[in-house]
């Protein structure tokens, strides 16, 4: 195996309820502050709280403590806590704020009980690193379906005060069981339903979740004309898992609230508009994201008014609408993740992998492994949009594979992909305007052991050179397409599959490599701007360009 690829994504999610680590640890980071201790059971407020023999007691003296540049907060291991936490202070460039645990056992649990909005809070502040907890905040249950479900998060940072916050980091956190309202920005009133709103605008939709970063404004009649903006957003190595809305969501402000010609920077109007603001800097990566056990988590991760992010080495597991989402976002990069068994939740339209959205430019999918959802990769760039989807492996999504239904404006290159059909009546799908885009579709294998799996065809898609396996109707217009059995090691493998130990199993998607005697290999387009190596890390290319993901002979599949 290719060391330079599979060795970067060793496993490094930590499951829920391991031994947490010292945060002293912490990577980078020298204490040059004040330490502080916390302990629910042997401590006291009265204490000075600065050593472990004399820590403090309550999440009250943290919330009215204002702490300073390179300070480190520690709760103790194995120890609960009910309430809330919301320190005070900011960190600086390299001294950050630092919570996080102390001692060995289970990482210290905090639990808002549904008693208040967010569990761990940070607001109008930057330079803080929130490490080692565990979070959780489920209202109970009234006995009127739907009446405990709230506007609650699990981690909230969010600001108003019209500048940029900096260097936020969320590690090595266990967050889980937020419960919250499903509210939608648009759809129609008449799917709304305990829990579910549709048509609340954009500032009062999609914003509860385990990990929320968002902003908005002091005040709503006179906003300011200055944007707050979070920039170096960091969640990483986390368990995120039964949480509404989402997992993990990234959001700005955008004025609907106020009315039509209120400030706000959240939307987009183009790919260059200038009152566009958003969110900068931002990575999620190693952590693994369940909505397996509730009804109301419909996505992953939802990362909108963003520009410039990375989204990698995750795993998806059974979310509702999207695995990753992006949207009015510029420059992105979703790339090493295995999403599978995405389905429809809580009024939701949708049920994909991946979904580049809503005026997404610049946006890059590749290297992934999206399986056993509904629609594998969902191409939904309405307004207008660019797009690269290339050595992905897509495998037994069970509506759409590929779902083409962007607006005229958008562009998609789509190439070198491996789509494993065994369960749909289609391929590569679109309609109606949707079919306006441009789609270059080229190099990439379609193997159906469906017959006649459809393969839409339009005067504004371009099929070239792709190999068609299975009783296909192939498209007039690849005029170069090959046939034939691409030869893969072991179609229709149905595990291993991600989990909170293991980490994405990208590896499982090899057994669709090439084989030797395969019309795939040495058979490819060469293309420029190819990223330099396959799905598995294989340099490109190994002689003649090959068709799909999996170069042939290039150390991938070894």
């Amino acid at each position: 195996m290719n060391s330079r690829r599979w060795g970067a994504l060793a496993a490094v999610v930590v499951a829920a309820g391991v031994l947490a680590v010292s945060a002293a640890a912490t990577p980078g980071f020298a204490a040059t502050g004040t330490t502080y201790y916390l302990d629910a059971t042997g401590g006291n407020d009265a204490n000075a709280g600065t050593s472990s023999a004399a820590p403090w007691k309550s999440l009250g003296k943290l919330t009215v403590t204002t702490f300073k540049a390179g300070d480190q907060i520690l709760l103790k291991a194995g120890q609960v806590w009910s309430g809330y936490v919301w320190p005070k202070g900011s960190g600086a460039a390299g001294s950050p704020i630092v919570l996080s645990s102390y001692g060995t056992g289970a990482r210290p649990r905090i639990d808002g009980a549904g008693t208040v909005g967010s569990t761990v809070k940070l607001h109008n502040q930057q330079y803080w690193e929130v490490r080692n907890l565990e979070v959780t905040n489920t209202a109970p249950a009234t006995g009127t379906a739907g009446a405990n479900l709230k506007d609650l998060r699990g981690i909230h940072i969010d600001g108003d005060n019209g500048t940029t916050l900096s260097h936020l980091y969320v590690d090595n956190v266990y967050v889980h069981d937020v419960t919250g309202q499903v509210n939608w920005i648009g759809g129609d009133t008449a799917g709304n339903a305990p829990g579910v709103t549709f048509q609340t605008g954009w500032d009062n939709s999609k914003k509860t979740g385990g990990i929320v970063f968002d902003t908005t404004v002091a005040s709503i009649t006179a906003p300011g004309s200055t944007p707050t903006i979070l920039n170096d957003l960091v969640v990483q190595n986390s368990t995120i898992s039964d949480t509404s809305f989402a997992g993990i969501v990234v959001k700005q402000y955008s004025g609907d609230a106020a009315g039509a010609t209120a400030t706000g920077w959240g939307n987009r109007a183009s790919a260059s508009d200038a009152n566009f603001r958003p969110h900068t800097n931002v990575v999620i990566r190693n952590n693994y994201i369940s909505q397996a056990n509730t009804a109301y988590g419909c996505n992953g991760v939802y990362l909108t008014d963003v520009r410039g992010a990375l989204v990698t080495g995750n795993t998806v597991y059974k979310a509702g609408t999207s695995g990753i989402e992006a949207y009015f976002a510029d420059n992105v990069t979703v790339e090493h993740n295995e999403i599978y068994q995405t389905s429809k939740k809580a009024g939701g339209a949708d049920y994909n992998g991946i979904d580049p959205d809503k005026a997404t430019t610049n946006i890059l999918v590749q290297y992934n492994f999206v399986h056993d959802n509904g629609d594998g990769i969902l191409l939904c760039q309405f307004a207008f949009g660019s797009v690269i989807v290339r050595y992905n492996v897509l495998k037994s999504n069970t509506r759409y594979p590929i779902y083409l239904h962007s607006d005229k404006a958008a562009t998609a290159d789509i190439y070198n992909n491996t789509i494993y059909n065994n369960v749909s009546g289609y391929l590569t799908y679109g309609y109606g305007s949707s079919l306006a885009a441009k789609y270059t579709i080229r190099n990439n294998i379609y193997h159906s052991t469906k017959a006649n799996a459809v393969l839409t065809a339009s005067s504004t898609i371009t099929y070239q050179n792709n190999l068609y396996a299975g009783t296909l109707t192939i498209p007039s217009t690849d005029t170069s397409a090959k046939t034939g059995d691409p030869k893969f090691v072991n179609p229709g493998v149905t595990g291993p599959y991600g989990t909170a130990a293991s980490g994405p199993q990208l590896k499982t998607a090899l057994a669709y490599a090439l084989t030797a005697g395969s019309p795939a290999i040495n058979t490819g387009l060469a293309i420029s701007g190819n990223g330099g190596i396959d799905y598995a890390g294989g340099a490109l290319y190994n002689g003649a360009p090959d068709i799909g993901a999996l170069e042939y002979g290039a150390g991938s599949a070894s």
